[in-house]
């Protein structure tokens, strides 16, 4: 963690499957460890390739800044108690057409098995989720089949840790993580650059590696380390949620005496 500079850095950008949640749960220590930065003064904005459903839960719930989900084609941000805005990356009407575009292509491959959409895809609002190792367990021959076969389609396909999500549309997490340092933060690229930093673990995460120089992976991101070309900077010791909160507890104690400690918290 020596390597990144927290003093500088206010903003954090989160993956959140198997970068906050530990085998799909958010554990105590994550949780904890996401209110200690938000007490501090770090923005936290998850960044997720995971469905319209789960992003409004999170930001209704979570100490959090903004949402941004299903990879980059929406961002949710509270404006008040019970009332939240979205910002989607064109608009939802065209995202939609988008979306039915992609399930009928999905519908029709021909590759040798059958793919299983994820279950969450009908709480999704942007794109398409075909499940590999959530509640399906694909080998990495039929995953790089399936993602070459969409691909030839013109369709944007990314691998996260549990699904393959495929959209329409020149964003991506990190398109949208500029348009939210702009249009939420007041901050030009080069500023966010400099003040934020971002922690994941899968390939999706590529472009936010690519961009971001404070960039950290949990530790079990090291078995696509070599199928990826922009890895992060630094790499936790432990993996997933515990991962991420090692990472709040570097940070933290780099930062200028301050009361870290959330309400209610022992």
């Amino acid at each position: 963690m020596n390597e990144i500079d927290f003093r500088h850095t206010d903003i954090l950008f989160t993956d959140v499957d198997d970068t906050l949640t530990t085998n799909g749960q958010l554990l105590p220590e994550t949780y904890l460890a996401l209110c200690r930065l938000a007490a501090a003064g770090v923005r936290v904005i998850p960044v997720t390739g995971g469905c319209a459903g789960w992003c409004d839960q999170i930001i209704r719930t979570w100490p959090v800044r903004a949402v941004i989900g299903e990879g980059g084609g929406f961002c949710i941000e509270r404006i008040e108690p019970q009332i939240t805005q979205w910002r989607y990356w064109q608009d939802a009407e065209t995202h939609r057409a988008d979306q039915a575009r992609i399930l009928a292509a999905v519908d029709r491959l021909q590759v040798g098995f059958r793919p299983a959409l994820a279950t969450d895809q009908p709480f999704r609002l942007v794109d398409v989720a075909v499940d590999y190792n959530q509640q399906q367990r694909l080998s990495d021959a039929q995953v790089a089949t399936l993602q070459q076969a969409l691909s030839e389609q013109g369709f944007n396909v990314r691998r996260s840790s549990i699904h393959l999500n495929v959209w329409l549309g020149d964003f991506d997490k990190r398109a949208m993580a500029l348009r939210v340092g702009e249009q939420l933060l007041g901050l030009q690229p080069e500023e966010l650059k400099e003040r934020a930093v971002f922690v994941g673990d899968a390939p999706n995460d590529e472009s936010m590696f690519s961009f971001f120089p404070n960039s950290v992976g949990v530790a079990n991101i090291r078995r696509h380390l070599d199928a990826m070309m922009h890895q992060p900077t630094v790499i936790t010791r432990q993996r997933c949620g515990l991962g991420f909160a090692e990472l709040a507890a570097a940070w933290l104690s780099r930062l200028p005496t301050a009361d870290t400690q959330p309400a209610g918290a022992v």
